[in-house]
């Protein structure tokens, strides 16, 4: 497939999945949400790898990839959708967009690669200073969106420790694996939560149905696999404009679609996470410099 569109696809993926949460629990728990579509998403890597006649890899390094792995998807996507009954889906998205520069900070601590570059530092400071915005603005409105904005920063926070972490482990296997031992991990949490916490079905809306079905081939199998194969065939650069992207587009969507509304306060922050992300990632870029493929 060719590179743009597989680029493309992340993108869209990306973009739309903070709305299609929120969606999904349209007349339901956020648990049961997010249980049913990690279930729904195993059985179709199963399925694949059944298709495929492919074996899970079993060894050291891979059942401790799987466990990283599944232990980031369980954390962060109970934190996100948690949040998402508070928290507008392009904020969400917004702090997200953040990802790279902690991912930034990590591989300093975890991998000792270079962070102290001007561009670097000016963009983290500027993200920070837009995501300090946000908050302070948050602290007049609601508690519960308060929590559920701590509760989404800590979730990209920690996605971006287990990514450091499993590069840290480089386990030479595919993406299919990666994301089928990831979910074999992290169902049974979802739904030991689910139980814990509820434990019924309910009845849920069209809406969430579909949405969870959506987040289930999209987000959970197809939206993982398209982001590997990405940072696999594509450059670092390229991979970096995927979070420049999305929280425009979830913006947007989240204002036609789902009615949110922003303050002039909140587009401030947003504003300068964009642009301290993009100073990140570009700063340091010498004129005329294009490089889309890797060698």
């Amino acid at each position: 497939m060719p590179i743009y569109l597989v680029f493309l696809s992340v993108v869209a993926i990306w973009s739309t999945t903070p709305l299609a949460i929120q969606w999904s629990t349209l007349g339901s728990s956020f648990n049961f949400g997010v249980a049913s579509r990690m279930l729904i998403g195993l059985g179709i890597c199963l399925l694949l790898l059944l298709v495929k006649q492919q074996k899970l890899n079993t060894s050291k390094v891979a059942i401790n990839n799987y466990i990283y792995a599944g232990l980031g998807i369980f954390v962060t996507m109970s934190l996100v959708y948690y949040a998402s009954q508070s928290v507008p889906s392009g904020i969400i998205s917004v702090v997200f967009g953040l990802t790279p520069i902690i991912t930034g900070i990590f591989s300093l601590l975890l991998l000792k690669e270079s962070f102290f570059k001007f561009h670097k530092i000016a963009g983290l400071l500027l993200g920070l200073a837009g995501l300090i915005t946000i908050f302070g603005h948050t602290l007049n409105l609601a508690d519960g969106m308060m929590l559920g904005l701590l509760a989404v920063t800590f979730a990209m926070v920690f996605q971006s420790f287990i990514s450091v972490k499993l590069k840290q482990i480089n386990a030479s296997i595919s993406a299919l694996e990666t994301t089928t031992g990831a979910l074999m991990v992290s169902v049974p949490l979802f739904i030991t939560s689910w139980l814990i916490t509820e434990g019924v079905v309910p009845t849920t809306t069209l809406k969430a149905a579909l949405s969870i079905g959506y987040l289930a081939v999209f987000g959970s199998v197809i939206g993982f696999m398209s982001y590997y194969y990405l940072i696999r065939h594509s450059s670092v650069r390229v991979v970096g404009i995927v979070p420049l992207m999305t929280p425009v587009f979830a913006l947007l969507l989240g204002s036609t679609l789902n009615h949110e509304t922003l303050t002039i306060t909140q587009l401030s922050g947003i504003i300068l996470v964009l642009i301290g992300l993009g100073y990140y990632e570009y700063g340091g870029r010498k004129l005329g410099e294009k490089k889309w493929i890797k060698n």
